[in-house]
Protein backbone atom coordinates (compact mmCIF):
# COMPACT_ATOMS: atom_id res chain seq x y z
CA UNK A 1 0.00 0.00 0.00
CA UNK A 2 1.15 3.76 -0.83
CA UNK A 3 0.49 6.51 1.50
CA UNK A 4 0.63 10.25 1.13
CA UNK A 5 2.54 10.67 4.20
CA UNK A 6 4.60 13.82 5.10
CA UNK A 7 7.17 12.88 7.93
CA UNK A 8 6.49 14.59 11.00
CA UNK A 9 10.51 16.22 11.71
CA UNK A 10 10.02 17.45 7.99
CA UNK A 11 6.36 18.83 8.56
CA UNK A 12 5.56 22.65 9.07
CA UNK A 13 2.58 21.60 10.74
CA UNK A 14 2.55 21.89 14.46
CA UNK A 15 4.93 22.20 17.24
CA UNK A 16 5.27 18.84 19.78
CA UNK A 17 3.92 20.57 23.02
CA UNK A 18 0.46 19.87 23.83
CA UNK A 19 -1.05 16.78 24.91
CA UNK A 20 -1.21 14.41 27.90
CA UNK A 21 1.78 13.16 26.43
CA UNK A 22 3.99 15.95 26.42
CA UNK A 23 5.87 15.15 30.06
CA UNK A 24 6.52 11.84 28.81
CA UNK A 25 8.17 13.29 25.72
CA UNK A 26 10.45 15.42 27.61
CA UNK A 27 11.30 12.03 29.58
CA UNK A 28 12.13 10.07 26.88
CA UNK A 29 13.75 13.34 25.04
CA UNK A 30 16.26 13.45 28.59
CA UNK A 31 16.57 9.58 28.94
CA UNK A 32 17.65 9.35 24.89
CA UNK A 33 21.07 8.81 24.58
CA UNK A 34 22.37 11.06 21.32
CA UNK A 35 22.78 8.85 17.89
CA UNK A 36 26.27 8.04 16.59
CA UNK A 37 27.24 6.12 13.50
CA UNK A 38 27.96 7.28 10.14
CA UNK A 39 26.61 10.59 9.17
CA UNK A 40 25.51 11.35 12.64
CA UNK A 41 24.75 15.00 13.86
CA UNK A 42 27.67 16.77 15.36
CA UNK A 43 26.78 16.29 18.98
CA UNK A 44 28.40 17.60 22.40
CA UNK A 45 30.94 15.01 23.79
CA UNK A 46 29.96 14.05 27.35
CA UNK A 47 27.33 17.00 27.18
CA UNK A 48 29.31 19.50 27.11
CA UNK A 49 27.81 22.55 24.66
CA UNK A 50 31.03 24.27 24.03
CA UNK A 51 32.37 21.42 22.24
CA UNK A 52 29.74 21.95 19.39
CA UNK A 53 32.01 24.07 16.92
CA UNK A 54 30.43 27.71 16.38
CA UNK A 55 27.41 27.12 18.83
CA UNK A 56 26.11 30.33 18.71
CA UNK A 57 26.10 30.83 15.20
CA UNK A 58 22.64 32.22 14.40
CA UNK A 59 20.54 29.91 11.48
CA UNK A 60 17.97 31.84 12.11
CA UNK A 61 16.24 35.41 12.95
CA UNK A 62 12.71 35.46 14.43
CA UNK A 63 11.37 39.26 14.33
CA UNK A 64 7.68 39.56 15.64
CA UNK A 65 6.80 42.46 16.90
CA UNK A 66 8.26 43.62 20.00
CA UNK A 67 9.63 40.25 20.00
CA UNK A 68 12.96 38.63 18.78
CA UNK A 69 14.49 35.53 18.98
CA UNK A 70 16.68 33.47 17.45
CA UNK A 71 17.52 29.66 16.44
CA UNK A 72 21.18 29.17 17.08
CA UNK A 73 23.46 25.88 16.08
CA UNK A 74 24.07 25.06 19.04
CA UNK A 75 20.13 24.48 19.92
CA UNK A 76 19.34 22.92 16.38
CA UNK A 77 22.25 20.31 17.25
CA UNK A 78 20.22 19.61 20.76
CA UNK A 79 17.33 18.79 18.57
CA UNK A 80 18.58 16.61 16.12
CA UNK A 81 21.21 14.58 17.68
CA UNK A 82 18.80 11.96 18.97
CA UNK A 83 18.23 11.09 15.05
CA UNK A 84 21.04 9.39 12.64
CA UNK A 85 21.30 10.38 9.27
CA UNK A 86 22.28 7.39 7.03
CA UNK A 87 21.67 9.06 3.66
CA UNK A 88 23.50 12.34 2.61
CA UNK A 89 20.92 13.37 0.33
CA UNK A 90 18.36 13.36 3.62
CA UNK A 91 20.47 15.81 5.02
CA UNK A 92 18.99 19.22 3.73
CA UNK A 93 15.40 18.08 4.36
CA UNK A 94 16.59 17.31 8.11
CA UNK A 95 18.16 21.01 8.69
CA UNK A 96 15.35 22.30 6.97
CA UNK A 97 12.60 20.71 9.17
CA UNK A 98 14.70 20.93 12.18
CA UNK A 99 15.09 24.74 11.89
CA UNK A 100 11.28 24.77 10.89
CA UNK A 101 10.27 22.66 13.85
CA UNK A 102 12.71 24.82 16.06
CA UNK A 103 10.93 28.27 14.64
CA UNK A 104 7.33 27.30 14.98
CA UNK A 105 8.07 26.31 18.89
CA UNK A 106 9.34 29.92 19.45
CA UNK A 107 6.94 31.78 17.33
CA UNK A 108 4.43 29.70 19.51
CA UNK A 109 6.11 30.96 23.05
CA UNK A 110 6.48 34.44 21.86
CA UNK A 111 2.58 34.11 20.78
CA UNK A 112 2.20 33.05 24.37
CA UNK A 113 4.26 35.53 25.81
CA UNK A 114 1.92 38.23 24.33
CA UNK A 115 -1.10 36.58 26.15
CA UNK A 116 0.77 37.07 29.64
CA UNK A 117 0.34 33.54 30.94
CA UNK A 118 2.27 33.48 34.21
CA UNK A 119 3.75 30.16 35.63
CA UNK A 120 4.43 29.60 39.16
CA UNK A 121 8.05 28.67 39.75
CA UNK A 122 6.39 26.39 42.01
CA UNK A 123 4.89 24.33 39.31
CA UNK A 124 8.25 24.02 37.60
CA UNK A 125 9.54 22.58 40.57
CA UNK A 126 7.26 20.30 41.02
CA UNK A 127 7.63 19.61 37.18
CA UNK A 128 11.02 18.92 37.61
CA UNK A 129 10.88 17.09 40.62
CA UNK A 130 8.95 14.64 38.71
CA UNK A 131 11.08 14.21 36.11
CA UNK A 132 13.53 13.63 38.77
CA UNK A 133 11.53 10.63 40.01
CA UNK A 134 10.93 8.94 36.94
CA UNK A 135 14.45 9.05 36.13
CA UNK A 136 15.26 7.47 39.96
CA UNK A 137 12.72 4.20 39.09
CA UNK A 138 14.73 3.88 35.52
CA UNK A 139 18.24 3.94 37.46
CA UNK A 140 19.35 7.53 36.40
CA UNK A 141 19.54 10.69 37.99
CA UNK A 142 18.86 13.97 36.67
CA UNK A 143 22.18 15.46 37.07
CA UNK A 144 23.93 12.62 34.71
CA UNK A 145 21.30 12.91 32.02
CA UNK A 146 21.34 16.10 31.65
CA UNK A 147 25.49 15.77 31.13
CA UNK A 148 24.29 12.70 28.52
CA UNK A 149 21.97 14.89 26.46
CA UNK A 150 23.92 18.08 26.53
CA UNK A 151 21.03 20.02 28.20
CA UNK A 152 21.58 22.36 31.35
CA UNK A 153 18.81 23.05 34.20
CA UNK A 154 18.36 26.24 33.34
CA UNK A 155 16.97 24.61 29.45
CA UNK A 156 14.70 22.28 31.46
CA UNK A 157 13.30 24.48 33.47
CA UNK A 158 12.33 26.58 30.58
CA UNK A 159 11.00 23.93 28.23
CA UNK A 160 8.71 22.93 31.54
CA UNK A 161 7.97 26.88 31.97
CA UNK A 162 6.86 27.09 28.08
CA UNK A 163 5.01 23.93 28.13
CA UNK A 164 3.08 24.93 31.09
CA UNK A 165 2.20 28.25 29.59
CA UNK A 166 0.66 26.21 26.67
CA UNK A 167 -1.42 24.28 28.80
CA UNK A 168 -2.90 27.41 30.61
CA UNK A 169 -3.25 28.77 27.43
CA UNK A 170 -5.03 25.42 26.24
CA UNK A 171 -7.32 25.11 29.32
CA UNK A 172 -8.78 28.54 28.69
CA UNK A 173 -9.24 27.66 24.95
CA UNK A 174 -10.51 23.60 24.94
CA UNK A 175 -14.10 24.59 26.67
CA UNK A 176 -16.73 21.74 27.08
CA UNK A 177 -18.99 23.52 24.42
CA UNK A 178 -15.57 24.14 22.07
CA UNK A 179 -14.37 20.45 22.25
CA UNK A 180 -17.94 19.20 21.63
CA UNK A 181 -18.00 21.21 18.50
CA UNK A 182 -14.68 20.52 17.48
CA UNK A 183 -15.86 16.53 17.64
CA UNK A 184 -18.98 17.32 15.21
CA UNK A 185 -17.00 19.13 12.85
CA UNK A 186 -14.92 16.51 12.71
CA UNK A 187 -17.15 13.36 13.08
CA UNK A 188 -15.30 11.35 10.31
CA UNK A 189 -11.35 11.79 12.13
CA UNK A 190 -13.01 10.29 15.62
CA UNK A 191 -15.49 7.87 14.00
CA UNK A 192 -12.34 6.40 12.47
CA UNK A 193 -14.12 6.85 8.88
CA UNK A 194 -12.28 4.86 5.96
CA UNK A 195 -12.64 5.91 2.66
CA UNK A 196 -11.04 4.28 -0.48
CA UNK A 197 -9.19 6.35 -3.05
CA UNK A 198 -7.57 6.37 -6.23
CA UNK A 199 -4.55 9.91 -7.78
CA UNK A 200 -3.12 10.78 -10.32
CA UNK A 201 0.32 13.11 -9.38
CA UNK A 202 2.18 15.54 -11.51
CA UNK A 203 4.75 16.26 -9.77
CA UNK A 204 5.97 19.74 -8.72
CA UNK A 205 8.43 20.86 -6.67
CA UNK A 206 7.39 23.37 -3.63
CA UNK A 207 9.41 25.77 -4.74
CA UNK A 208 8.53 26.20 -8.78
CA UNK A 209 7.91 28.87 -10.79
CA UNK A 210 3.88 29.47 -10.95
CA UNK A 211 4.26 28.32 -14.61
CA UNK A 212 5.47 25.13 -13.99
CA UNK A 213 2.68 24.58 -11.56
CA UNK A 214 0.40 26.04 -14.25
CA UNK A 215 1.63 23.55 -16.39
CA UNK A 216 0.82 20.64 -14.36
CA UNK A 217 -2.96 21.92 -13.22
CA UNK A 218 -3.46 22.11 -17.12
CA UNK A 219 -2.07 18.47 -17.80
CA UNK A 220 -4.49 17.34 -15.03
CA UNK A 221 -7.92 19.06 -15.96
CA UNK A 222 -6.76 17.24 -19.71
CA UNK A 223 -6.54 14.19 -18.13
CA UNK A 224 -9.66 15.14 -16.24
CA UNK A 225 -11.80 15.80 -19.51
CA UNK A 226 -10.36 12.40 -21.32
CA UNK A 227 -11.55 10.45 -18.33
CA UNK A 228 -14.87 12.31 -17.82
CA UNK A 229 -15.61 12.03 -22.09
CA UNK A 230 -14.93 7.94 -21.49
CA UNK A 231 -11.44 8.27 -24.14
CA UNK A 232 -9.42 6.35 -21.11
CA UNK A 233 -10.46 5.47 -17.44
CA UNK A 234 -9.14 6.87 -14.48
CA UNK A 235 -7.11 3.79 -13.86
CA UNK A 236 -5.49 3.55 -16.95
CA UNK A 237 -4.51 7.40 -16.79
CA UNK A 238 -3.27 6.60 -13.46
CA UNK A 239 -1.13 3.78 -14.90
CA UNK A 240 -0.04 5.74 -18.21
CA UNK A 241 0.52 9.47 -16.56
CA UNK A 242 1.00 9.31 -12.79
CA UNK A 243 4.73 10.21 -11.40
CA UNK A 244 3.93 8.61 -8.17
CA UNK A 245 6.40 6.02 -7.78
CA UNK A 246 4.51 3.74 -5.97
CA UNK A 247 1.79 3.66 -8.98
CA UNK A 248 4.72 1.52 -10.47
CA UNK A 249 3.27 -1.99 -11.70
CA UNK A 250 -0.33 -1.18 -12.99
CA UNK A 251 -1.48 -0.37 -9.57
CA UNK A 252 -4.54 2.25 -11.19
CA UNK A 253 -2.99 4.94 -8.43
CA UNK A 254 -5.01 2.71 -5.75
CA UNK A 255 -3.91 4.13 -2.23
CA UNK A 256 -6.39 1.68 -0.48
CA UNK A 257 -8.41 1.99 2.33
CA UNK A 258 -7.15 4.79 5.00
CA UNK A 259 -8.66 7.41 8.05
CA UNK A 260 -7.85 10.50 8.56
CA UNK A 261 -5.44 9.92 11.05
CA UNK A 262 -3.65 7.40 9.02
CA UNK A 263 -0.69 10.29 8.07
CA UNK A 264 -1.80 11.48 4.74
CA UNK A 265 -1.10 14.98 3.94
CA UNK A 266 -3.94 17.62 4.85
CA UNK A 267 -3.85 18.85 1.75
CA UNK A 268 -4.68 15.96 0.13
CA UNK A 269 -7.22 14.12 2.80
CA UNK A 270 -9.00 17.72 3.05
CA UNK A 271 -10.25 17.24 -0.63
CA UNK A 272 -10.81 13.39 -0.33
CA UNK A 273 -12.72 13.10 2.53
CA UNK A 274 -15.29 15.73 1.43
CA UNK A 275 -15.25 13.92 -2.09
CA UNK A 276 -18.70 12.12 -3.46
CA UNK A 277 -18.00 8.22 -4.34
CA UNK A 278 -17.02 8.15 -8.46
CA UNK A 279 -16.55 11.84 -8.62
CA UNK A 280 -13.16 13.34 -9.57
CA UNK A 281 -11.54 16.31 -8.39
CA UNK A 282 -10.18 19.44 -9.58
CA UNK A 283 -6.53 19.58 -9.20
CA UNK A 284 -5.35 18.99 -6.00
CA UNK A 285 -2.11 20.84 -4.69
CA UNK A 286 0.24 19.29 -2.27
CA UNK A 287 3.68 19.21 -1.25
CA UNK A 288 4.21 16.96 -3.81
CA UNK A 289 2.91 18.34 -6.61
CA UNK A 290 -1.02 18.66 -7.94
CA UNK A 291 -3.63 15.65 -7.71
CA UNK A 292 -6.61 14.03 -9.50
CA UNK A 293 -8.29 12.33 -6.83
CA UNK A 294 -10.96 9.80 -7.27
CA UNK A 295 -13.35 7.84 -3.98
CA UNK A 296 -13.58 4.59 -4.75
CA UNK A 297 -15.68 3.56 -1.29
CA UNK A 298 -16.23 4.78 2.40
CA UNK A 299 -16.86 3.11 5.31
CA UNK A 300 -18.49 5.46 7.55
CA UNK A 301 -17.45 4.82 11.37
CA UNK A 302 -18.70 3.96 14.58
CA UNK A 303 -20.77 6.72 16.62
CA UNK A 304 -18.54 8.72 18.75
CA UNK A 305 -18.42 9.20 22.63
CA UNK A 306 -17.51 12.29 23.80
CA UNK A 307 -16.66 11.12 27.19
CA UNK A 308 -14.93 7.98 26.58
CA UNK A 309 -13.07 10.10 23.14
CA UNK A 310 -12.68 13.12 25.50
CA UNK A 311 -8.57 12.98 25.63
CA UNK A 312 -7.90 12.00 21.87
CA UNK A 313 -10.48 14.71 20.93
CA UNK A 314 -8.57 17.19 22.77
CA UNK A 315 -5.00 16.12 21.60
CA UNK A 316 -6.17 16.62 18.10
CA UNK A 317 -7.88 20.07 19.13
CA UNK A 318 -4.63 21.14 20.87
CA UNK A 319 -2.66 20.04 17.81
CA UNK A 320 -5.05 22.08 15.51
CA UNK A 321 -5.24 24.74 17.83
CA UNK A 322 -1.25 24.90 17.75
CA UNK A 323 -0.93 24.96 14.05
CA UNK A 324 -3.79 27.52 13.49
CA UNK A 325 -1.70 30.20 16.24
CA UNK A 326 1.71 29.13 13.76
CA UNK A 327 0.36 29.77 10.84
CA UNK A 328 -0.66 33.23 11.81
CA UNK A 329 2.66 34.24 13.00
CA UNK A 330 4.62 33.26 10.01
CA UNK A 331 2.46 35.61 8.36
CA UNK A 332 2.87 38.60 10.98
CA UNK A 333 6.49 37.11 11.59
CA UNK A 334 9.14 38.34 9.73
CA UNK A 335 11.92 34.88 9.43
CA UNK A 336 15.29 35.00 8.12
CA UNK A 337 16.39 31.29 7.89
CA UNK A 338 20.33 30.91 6.73
CA UNK A 339 21.76 28.04 4.72
CA UNK A 340 22.66 25.27 6.23
CA UNK A 341 25.99 24.98 7.68
CA UNK A 342 28.61 23.04 6.21
CA UNK A 343 30.22 21.68 8.97
CA UNK A 344 26.72 20.55 10.58
CA UNK A 345 27.22 16.98 9.63
CA UNK A 346 30.61 14.77 10.60
CA UNK A 347 31.32 11.25 9.99
CA UNK A 348 31.92 9.27 13.29
CA UNK A 349 32.44 5.74 13.90
CA UNK A 350 29.94 3.61 15.02
CA UNK A 351 30.17 3.43 18.29
CA UNK A 352 28.04 1.13 20.93
CA UNK A 353 25.23 2.76 22.44
CA UNK A 354 24.97 3.08 26.61
CA UNK A 355 23.17 -0.19 27.94
CA UNK A 356 19.08 0.28 28.04
CA UNK A 357 19.54 3.51 25.87
CA UNK A 358 16.72 4.24 22.89
CA UNK A 359 18.19 5.77 19.62
CA UNK A 360 15.54 7.12 17.34
CA UNK A 361 14.92 5.95 13.89
CA UNK A 362 16.76 8.15 11.36
CA UNK A 363 13.61 10.39 9.83
CA UNK A 364 13.80 10.28 5.75
CA UNK A 365 12.70 13.11 3.58
CA UNK A 366 9.36 11.59 2.57
CA UNK A 367 8.79 11.10 -1.03
CA UNK A 368 4.77 11.50 -2.19
CA UNK A 369 3.93 8.40 -1.58
CA UNK A 370 6.83 5.89 0.03
CA UNK A 371 5.76 2.21 0.41
CA UNK A 372 4.65 1.30 3.79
Amino acid sequence: MSRLFRNALVSIATVALSSAGAARAQEAQTKTAPATGPGAVTAPTGGIRGEIPGQNDVLANIVDGNLTEKVTKGELVTFLSHYQIPDEEDRQALYDGGIERLVNTKLLMMYLARQQLTVPPDKIDEAVAQLTENLKKDGQDLASALVQNGVSMDNIRKQYEDRLRWQEYLKKNATEATLRKYASDHRDLFAGTQIRASHILMRVEPGASAPEKEKARQKLLQIKKDIEGGTITFAGAANKFSQDEANSGGAGGDLDYFTLASGYVEEFTDVAFKLKKGVISDPVESPFGYHLIQVTDRKEGKPVDFEQNKPYILQEFATELQKNVVTAERKRAKVDIKPMPKDLFVSQAPTAPAAGAATAPAPKAAPATPKS
